[in-house]
């Protein structure tokens, strides 16, 4: 089997079968990257809104 083959697989593999892989090969599953979080985008009335309430009411 190729390697470029055997990571397609493995890429393939969903979230609950990648800890039982790497299990069988007796490995640490590695440190998953956490995504960011994208923040909604407002409108231009809403952010004059938010900017307006926070300095009339301070």
């Amino acid at each position: 089997m190729k390697a470029a083959t055997a990571y397609n697989v493995i890429q393939a593999l969903s979230k609950d079968e990648l800890p039982k892989l790497y299990k069988m090969l007796g490995v640490q599953q590695p440190k998953q990257k956490r995504t960011p979080k994208k923040n909604k985008l407002v409108t231009l009335e809403q952010a004059t809104d938010d900017i307006l309430a926070m300095y009339i009411t301070n």
